[in-house]
């Protein structure tokens, strides 16, 4: 039976797994994030002082790139769960992993490109670079399922996501705000008095901890944007050409 793509669905189906599964999404984002981990880490060593604060903010201005990067290998990873988990069965992480690092390099050829194209539509205006985001949205995931090549892989996506553009961007808007948020009230929570140079010290010795709260926060966000994608393209297959679960699921095997 068909399902009807949407943005309810998505977020519906997408949150229920993730939440069934948080444990080993969770921690198989936080391995994946294993070198983001160490460098926050090694910024907040030593005495709460000025110097720390400016490895922090070389941190927080760097540390977005490498995140961009480390999703690749999350979402890869994910999707292979998403799938088992849609089809009523566990994936190990071991699976998970190895899946990952089975279709890296073809994904990485995926986002690099996809990234130039969004650059590209960005630098010619704003709405051009929404669109091409939206069409490249499910392009990871048809790159680990259906093994079409990179450029392969876009197409897919960009068949995929034709007519749903707008649901798509609706998506990615309310993702988008829940991490916005998310990361506000980290801030809030854990360096409240950041912008006053009278609270400079209660800043300096909040720095660890903030880092830690933060690293938290974009653990989970990045898992839940990669099972997000991941189920967003099984309702396009499904409600487009009516491929189940189950057939997703036999490329795995």
């Amino acid at each position: 039976m068909n399902e009807t793509f949407s943005v309810g669905s998505v977020l519906s189906t997408g949150f229920r797994i993730w939440a069934k599964n948080i444990i080993p999404f969770v921690l198989l984002t936080t391995v994946i994030y294993a070198p983001l981990i160490i460098w926050g880490v090694v910024a907040v060593q030593g005495e709460p002082g000025l110097d720390q604060l400016l490895r922090v903010l070389h941190f927080a201005r760097y540390s977005a790139a490498v995140i961009l990067l480390l999703n690749i290998f999350v979402s890869a990873a994910l999707t292979y769960g998403v799938v088992m988990e849609l089809q009523g069965q566990r994936a190990s992480i071991g699976a998970c992993v190895a899946t990952g690092f089975a279709r890296f390099f073809p994904v990485l050829g995926v986002a690099l490109l996809s990234a130039l194209a969004v650059v590209g539509g960005m630098l010619a205006l704003v709405v051009p670079g929404v669109i091409v985001t939206c069409m490249l949205y499910v392009a990871t995931p048809a790159s680990v399922i259906e093994k079409p090549g990179v450029m392969g892989a876009l197409k897919r996506s960009r068949e995929l996501t034709a007519g749903r553009k707008g649901s798509i961007f609706g998506l990615l808007l309310i993702l988008a705000v829940l991490g916005f948020g998310a990361n506000k009230l980290v801030a809030a929570v854990f360096l409240p008095n950041a912008g006053d140079p009278a609270h400079l010290d209660e800043t300096y010795h909040r720095l660890a901890t903030y880092m830690y709260a933060d690293l938290a926060r974009a653990i989970v966000v990045g898992s839940i944007g990669a099972v997000m994608a991941a189920v967003a393209y099984y309702y396009l297959r499904n409600s487009k050409e009516g491929t189940t679960a189950d057939e997703l699921a036999k490329v795995f095997e």
